[in-house]
């Protein structure tokens, strides 16, 4: 499934990132490497699933809230979010990164901010098998399987979805806020563009109408428990100062709107 594998991008070292993350086209999957291990190595995935709430009950207030949602969304299609959604239809995309480097006030890459692409990758190594556990383990139905519906993402259209995985949690608005909140722990005068840019990120998918409003939600608060989890290791602590020494050298992305 595309967003699961799309995950796992953030769990693999740096020569074999996607050529996205160059602002060049991809040309082929990305060789097969082993992954960086997570701060919480050994822990296990699974140990994580507790830090998730489940996903709405059906027919209780938060379920009806989630159509509810969806439903509306249908006014936005084709409009300006909706336009935005498609540019973040992969967290390896070179708008996706334009984006998060105009967030951070430096230009991310791979050759010029090597401590701090390390840091992310290494936190997605507990993010990412974590996520796709957890869709895995419930399985929650895209809306516009169940609602029915146009949806930004062009494999919602190619066999019933199948490609887009499982909807519960959002892994894009896990990824944006975990990613929002390491990179306000390394440049905290950035706090507020990243954790803006973080939101932004999963209210994205809901104009996308790939995801419902709770899969948004706790895709946020699942990225949150592991980033507290993590957050207070002596490692990453170390990680986090020595990314900070290296953006305060980082070039200064261009082309971005003013803050």
């Amino acid at each position: 499934m595309r967003l699961l594998a799309t995950l796992a991008l953030l769990a693999a070292p740096a020569a074999s990132q996607p050529a996205q993350m160059q602002a060049a086209p991809m040309q082929a999957d990305p060789p097969a490497t082993a992954a960086p291990a997570g701060y919480l190595a050994p822990r296990p995935p699974q140990s994580l699933l507790n830090l998730l709430p489940p996903p709405p009950e059906a027919g209780s207030p938060e379920e009806r809230a989630d159509r509810s949602v969806y439903r509306d969304s249908r006014s936005g299609v084709g409009g300006a979010m909706w336009t935005r959604a498609i540019g973040q239809l992969s967290v390896t995309s070179a708008p996706f990164v334009q984006q998060l480097s105009c967030a951070l006030g430096a230009r991310l890459s791979p050759e010029t901010t090597p401590a701090t692409m390390a840091i992310l990758r290494r936190a997605g190594a507990d993010l990412a098998p974590a996520v796709n556990l957890a869709k895995q383990y419930y399985k929650r139905p895209r809306p516009f399987t169940t609602d029915g519906g146009k949806a930004c993402d062009p494999d919602a259209a190619v066999d019933g979805g199948k490609a887009l995985g499982y909807s519960f949690p959002s892994g894009h608005a896990a990824v944006g806020w975990f990613w929002g909140l390491i990179l306000a722990d390394i440049r905290p005068e950035r706090a507020a563009p990243l954790l803006t840019f973080g939101k932004a990120t999963g209210d994205l998918r809901l104009a996308c109408r790939v995801h419902w409003l709770s899969d948004v939600t706790y895709g946020r608060v699942f990225a949150t428990g592991i980033y507290q989890a993590i957050a207070d290791r002596p490692d990453y602590k170390a990680d986090v100062a020595r990314a900070r020494a290296e953006l305060s050298l980082a070039p200064v992305p261009q082309g971005c709107p003013a803050d």
